[in-house]
C-alpha cells in the first residue's frame, strides 16, 4: 500500500531552517516522551545543538511566532502545537521500521485465528493497541453495495418457512417467507422442502454475486416460486445496502486514559462518547477512502469538536470496488507517530488479504 499521509488542513509551506528544523523534532520527540513541556537548557543538556542556551531560546521563540510551538502559562517550557506536529509528521519524523521479527509475529497469530471476520478484526484491534499504546479502533470492512452469496431454505416442523440469506461480506440474514404467498403460486398446492431445495439451488445459480439491483432485473427470467423468493433477497441486500457502519472494535481504552492530558477523565469522556457512535466513523470513511495510504488527524483539524484534544492515525483497507473498511489507533496529540504511523499500514496490509480472498472481483 503506497504511504500518502496527508493532513486534513490546508496549510502554507513553512520554511524553516536546519536549525529550526533541529530544535522543533526535539521539541516534539521529548514532549511525547514525557509530557513535560520542553526549555532550552533541557534541549542543551539532551542534544549536542553547539550553540548557546540564548540561541536555542531564540530559535524556539521564532518557532513560537510561527505557530509551531506553544507557551503554557503555569511552564517556561513549550510544547508543541497542532501544526508543529503536523510539520513534524510530514517533514521531520523518522518512521521506526517494525522488525522483520515483529511483522512475522504478527503474521503469524493472524494465521492461528480462525478465518473468521469478526476473529480478525479482534485480534486486529488487539494487536494496534499493544503495539502504540492507544486506542485502536477496527470497522468490517463493508461492500460498495451488498451482494448476494447463498440461499438455503427451511420448511420449520411448525409449518413455517425461513430464509437464510448469506451475503458476499459474510453476514447472514434470516427472514421467515409468507407460506400463503407461496402456496398460491403453486395454485394452491402445500409447499414442500423439495420445492424448496429446488428454488435454493435455483437461485443459488441465478444470483450469485449480485446486488440488489442486480437481482431484481433477474426476476423475470426465474421460476415462479423462485421469483417470490427472490423478492425477499432484494429485500435483504437493499437493507445491506443502507449500512455503512454496523459495528466498531475498539481495544485499549486504559492505554489513553492513563496518559497525564486524560488523568481527571473530563477530557476524555467526550472522545469516549463519540468512539460509541458509529456515525462519526460513518463521516470519516469518505474521507479517508478517498486516498490509499496512512491518514493523521492531528487535535483540530478534526472537525468534531470532542476530538480536537486526540489525534488520529487511520487507513482503510479492502478495495472501494469489492469492500472497504477502516482501521487505526486514536490518542493524545502527543502521540508516538513514528511508531503508529509504520504499525497501522502493516495491519491494513493483512486486512487487505483478508477482503480479497473473500471478495473476489466482479463486474
Amino acid at each position: 500500500m503506497a504511504d500518502t499521509t496527508q493532513p486534513t488542513l490546508t496549510r502554507a509551506t513553512i520554511a524553516l531552517t536546519e536549525r529550526q528544523r533541529a530544535v522543533l523534532r526535539a521539541v516534539v520527540e521529548n514532549y511525547v516522551l514525557t509530557a513535560v513541556p520542553v526549555g532550552s537548557k533541557h534541549l542543551l543538556d539532551q542534544f549536542a545543538f553547539g550553540v548557546s542556551s540564548a540561541t536555542i531560546r531564540s530559535t524556539m521563540a521564532e518557532l513560537e511566532a510561527q505557530g509551531l510551538l506553544t507557551h503554557p502559562h503555569t511552564s517556561a517550557g513549550r510544547v508543541p502545537s497542532d501544526l508543529g506536529y503536523r510539520v513534524y509528521v510530514e517533514s521531520l519524523m523518522r518512521e521506526s521500521e517494525m522488525d522483520r521479527s515483529e511483522s512475522l509475529m504478527i503474521r503469524h497469530q493472524f494465521s492461528q485465528v480462525q478465518l473468521t471476520t469478526n476473529e480478525w478484526l479482534r485480534l486486529a484491534a488487539s494487536i494496534l493497541a499493544a503495539s502504540t499504546h492507544s486506542v485502536a479502533v477496527v470497522t468490517p470492512a463493508r461492500a460498495r453495495r451488498a451482494r448476494f452469496a447463498h440461499l438455503q431454505l427451511v420448511h420449520l416442523p411448525d409449518g413455517a418457512l425461513l430464509a437464510v440469506v448469506v451475503l458476499a461480506d459474510g453476514n447472514v440474514v434470516q427472514r421467515h417467507l409468507d407460506p400463503h404467498a407461496l402456496a398460491r403460486v403453486l395454485e394452491g398446492g402445500a409447499v414442500a422442502q423439495t420445492d424448496l431445495d429446488a428454488v435454493a439451488n435455483e437461485l443459488n445459480v441465478e444470483l450469485a454475486n449480485l446486488s440488489a439491483p442486480h437481482v431484481q432485473r433477474r426476476l423475470a427470467r426465474l421460476s415462479p416460486l423462485a421469483a417470490v423468493v427472490a423478492e425477499t433477497v432484494v429485500t435483504q441486500l437493499s437493507e445491506a445496502d443502507e449500512v455503512t457502519v454496523e459495528d466498531v472494535y475498539t481495544d485499549g481504552l486504559i492505554n489513553v486514559a492513563a496518559q497525564p492530558e486524560f488523568a481527571d477523565g473530563l477530557r476524555l469522556r467526550p472522545v469516549l462518547e463519540v468512539l460509541q457512535r458509529t456515525d462519526f466513523l460513518e463521516q470519516l470513511l469518505p474521507m479517508i477512502s478517498s486516498r490509499e495510504g496512512v491518514h493523521v488527524i492531528i487535535g483540530r483539524e478534526n472537525p468534531n469538536d470532542a476530538m480536537h484534544e486526540v489525534s488520529l492515525v487511520f487507513a482503510p483497507y479492502g478495495a472501494p470496488d469489492r469492500a472497504l473498511g477502516l482501521l487505526g489507533v486514536l490518542g493524545p496529540t502527543r502521540m508516538a507517530y513514528p511508531r503508529a504511523i509504520p504499525t497501522v499500514r502493516y495491519l491494513a496490509t493483512l486486512m487487505n488479504e483478508l477482503v480479497y480472498r473473500q471478495h473476489p472481483h466482479h463486474d
